[in-house]
Protein backbone atom coordinates (compact mmCIF):
# COMPACT_ATOMS: atom_id res chain seq x y z
CA UNK A 1 0.00 0.00 0.00
CA UNK A 2 1.14 3.59 -0.49
CA UNK A 3 0.72 6.31 1.51
CA UNK A 4 2.27 9.65 2.11
CA UNK A 5 5.49 10.03 3.84
CA UNK A 6 4.27 12.05 6.55
CA UNK A 7 3.01 8.81 7.79
CA UNK A 8 6.43 8.19 9.57
CA UNK A 9 8.68 11.35 9.01
CA UNK A 10 8.14 14.86 10.75
CA UNK A 11 8.33 18.07 8.72
CA UNK A 12 11.72 19.64 9.91
CA UNK A 13 14.54 22.01 9.05
CA UNK A 14 15.56 19.83 4.97
CA UNK A 15 11.93 18.63 4.31
CA UNK A 16 8.76 21.67 6.09
CA UNK A 17 6.22 19.32 3.45
CA UNK A 18 6.90 14.99 4.03
CA UNK A 19 3.32 14.72 2.99
CA UNK A 20 4.46 15.74 -0.65
CA UNK A 21 6.37 12.23 -0.96
CA UNK A 22 5.24 8.68 -0.78
CA UNK A 23 5.87 5.17 0.79
CA UNK A 24 4.98 1.77 1.07
CA UNK A 25 6.76 1.06 4.63
CA UNK A 26 8.81 3.04 7.12
CA UNK A 27 11.57 1.38 5.90
CA UNK A 28 11.93 1.66 1.96
CA UNK A 29 12.96 4.47 0.61
CA UNK A 30 10.23 7.30 -0.92
CA UNK A 31 8.67 6.28 -4.39
CA UNK A 32 9.80 9.72 -5.84
CA UNK A 33 13.70 8.63 -4.18
CA UNK A 34 13.30 5.23 -6.30
CA UNK A 35 12.40 6.73 -9.44
CA UNK A 36 15.35 9.02 -9.37
CA UNK A 37 17.90 6.31 -8.15
CA UNK A 38 16.50 4.51 -11.23
CA UNK A 39 16.79 8.02 -13.66
CA UNK A 40 20.40 7.88 -12.65
CA UNK A 41 21.38 4.05 -13.03
CA UNK A 42 19.35 4.91 -16.84
CA UNK A 43 21.42 8.16 -17.53
CA UNK A 44 24.82 6.70 -16.77
CA UNK A 45 24.25 3.42 -18.13
CA UNK A 46 26.52 1.74 -15.47
CA UNK A 47 27.47 -1.72 -16.20
CA UNK A 48 27.71 -3.31 -12.40
CA UNK A 49 25.85 -1.50 -9.60
CA UNK A 50 25.87 -2.29 -6.27
CA UNK A 51 22.83 -1.43 -3.71
CA UNK A 52 22.97 -2.31 0.13
CA UNK A 53 20.02 -2.44 2.31
CA UNK A 54 17.48 -4.40 -0.37
CA UNK A 55 14.12 -4.56 1.73
CA UNK A 56 11.06 -5.04 -0.14
CA UNK A 57 13.19 -4.63 -3.33
CA UNK A 58 11.19 -1.37 -4.59
CA UNK A 59 14.73 0.17 -5.51
CA UNK A 60 16.17 -2.99 -6.58
CA UNK A 61 13.15 -3.55 -8.84
CA UNK A 62 13.26 0.07 -10.10
CA UNK A 63 17.12 -0.30 -10.83
CA UNK A 64 16.55 -3.29 -12.57
CA UNK A 65 14.01 -2.21 -14.85
CA UNK A 66 16.39 0.85 -15.69
CA UNK A 67 19.14 -1.81 -16.62
CA UNK A 68 17.02 -3.51 -18.47
CA UNK A 69 15.85 -0.83 -20.12
CA UNK A 70 19.43 0.18 -20.86
CA UNK A 71 20.33 -3.31 -22.72
CA UNK A 72 23.08 -3.97 -20.18
CA UNK A 73 24.33 -3.84 -16.60
CA UNK A 74 23.30 -5.63 -13.54
CA UNK A 75 22.79 -4.97 -9.97
CA UNK A 76 23.96 -7.02 -7.20
CA UNK A 77 21.73 -6.04 -4.21
CA UNK A 78 22.31 -6.97 -0.16
CA UNK A 79 20.06 -7.64 2.59
CA UNK A 80 20.40 -9.58 5.62
CA UNK A 81 17.03 -10.64 6.69
CA UNK A 82 15.94 -13.80 4.62
CA UNK A 83 12.38 -13.20 4.55
CA UNK A 84 13.02 -9.84 2.41
CA UNK A 85 15.29 -11.77 0.40
CA UNK A 86 12.48 -13.95 -0.96
CA UNK A 87 10.19 -11.27 -1.32
CA UNK A 88 12.79 -8.99 -3.32
CA UNK A 89 14.07 -12.16 -5.18
CA UNK A 90 10.32 -12.72 -6.52
CA UNK A 91 9.73 -9.29 -6.98
CA UNK A 92 12.84 -8.98 -9.17
CA UNK A 93 12.74 -12.35 -10.94
CA UNK A 94 13.68 -12.04 -14.62
CA UNK A 95 15.45 -8.19 -14.34
CA UNK A 96 19.09 -8.09 -14.30
CA UNK A 97 19.54 -8.55 -10.56
CA UNK A 98 20.65 -10.93 -8.23
CA UNK A 99 19.80 -10.55 -4.50
CA UNK A 100 22.26 -11.65 -2.11
CA UNK A 101 22.02 -12.51 1.23
CA UNK A 102 25.28 -11.11 2.88
CA UNK A 103 26.17 -8.44 5.40
CA UNK A 104 27.33 -5.52 3.18
CA UNK A 105 30.58 -5.50 5.14
CA UNK A 106 31.70 -8.62 4.70
CA UNK A 107 30.43 -8.89 0.87
CA UNK A 108 32.83 -8.14 -2.07
CA UNK A 109 31.88 -6.49 -5.07
CA UNK A 110 33.28 -9.16 -8.44
CA UNK A 111 34.31 -5.91 -10.84
CA UNK A 112 34.35 -1.92 -10.41
CA UNK A 113 30.87 -0.31 -9.72
CA UNK A 114 29.72 1.55 -11.69
CA UNK A 115 27.00 3.43 -8.99
CA UNK A 116 26.09 2.37 -5.36
CA UNK A 117 23.24 3.01 -3.63
CA UNK A 118 23.64 2.75 -0.14
CA UNK A 119 20.83 2.31 2.13
CA UNK A 120 21.44 -0.46 4.56
CA UNK A 121 21.49 0.02 8.13
CA UNK A 122 22.43 3.86 8.68
CA UNK A 123 25.08 3.26 11.44
CA UNK A 124 26.66 0.93 8.19
CA UNK A 125 26.72 3.38 5.06
CA UNK A 126 30.11 5.88 5.66
CA UNK A 127 31.71 2.44 6.51
CA UNK A 128 30.26 0.88 3.35
CA UNK A 129 31.15 3.91 0.90
CA UNK A 130 35.10 2.91 2.90
CA UNK A 131 34.93 -0.34 2.38
CA UNK A 132 33.99 -0.65 -1.38
CA UNK A 133 36.38 2.44 -1.97
CA UNK A 134 38.78 0.34 -3.91
CA UNK A 135 36.22 -0.59 -6.66
CA UNK A 136 35.07 2.68 -7.23
CA UNK A 137 36.77 4.91 -10.13
CA UNK A 138 37.36 8.38 -10.22
CA UNK A 139 33.99 9.86 -11.61
CA UNK A 140 31.74 7.00 -10.48
CA UNK A 141 28.16 8.20 -8.41
CA UNK A 142 27.15 6.89 -5.25
CA UNK A 143 24.25 7.73 -3.46
CA UNK A 144 23.16 7.81 0.21
CA UNK A 145 19.34 7.29 1.63
CA UNK A 146 18.47 8.82 4.75
CA UNK A 147 21.14 11.81 5.31
CA UNK A 148 18.42 14.00 6.91
CA UNK A 149 19.85 15.52 9.77
CA UNK A 150 17.47 13.63 12.26
CA UNK A 151 19.17 10.33 10.74
CA UNK A 152 22.44 11.59 11.77
CA UNK A 153 25.29 10.74 9.34
CA UNK A 154 24.64 13.19 6.61
CA UNK A 155 26.66 16.24 7.29
CA UNK A 156 29.82 13.57 7.82
CA UNK A 157 29.35 12.94 3.93
CA UNK A 158 30.04 16.18 3.06
CA UNK A 159 33.96 15.96 5.62
CA UNK A 160 34.60 12.93 3.25
CA UNK A 161 37.42 14.73 0.90
CA UNK A 162 37.39 11.80 -1.74
CA UNK A 163 33.53 12.23 -2.86
CA UNK A 164 31.82 15.80 -4.18
CA UNK A 165 28.17 15.60 -2.39
CA UNK A 166 25.10 17.41 -3.61
CA UNK A 167 22.28 16.64 -0.69
CA UNK A 168 18.29 16.47 -1.33
CA UNK A 169 16.37 17.91 0.78
CA UNK A 170 13.26 14.22 0.81
CA UNK A 171 11.41 13.58 4.10
CA UNK A 172 13.98 11.25 4.92
CA UNK A 173 16.99 12.76 2.94
CA UNK A 174 19.33 11.66 0.16
CA UNK A 175 22.55 12.59 -0.86
CA UNK A 176 24.52 11.73 -4.34
CA UNK A 177 28.31 11.95 -4.01
CA UNK A 178 30.93 12.15 -6.89
CA UNK A 179 33.86 9.88 -6.43
CA UNK A 180 37.04 12.13 -6.76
Amino acid sequence: MIVTEAEWTQPHSDCAHPERWHATDPQSTELEVTELVAAFVRALQPDYVVETGTCVGNTAEAIGRALQANGQGRLVSLEIDPNLVERARARCEGLPVEIVQAPSMQWEPQEPIGFAFFDSLVGLRIQELERYRPWLASGTIVGFHDTAPHHGYGHALERINWIRTIRLRTPRGVTFAEVL
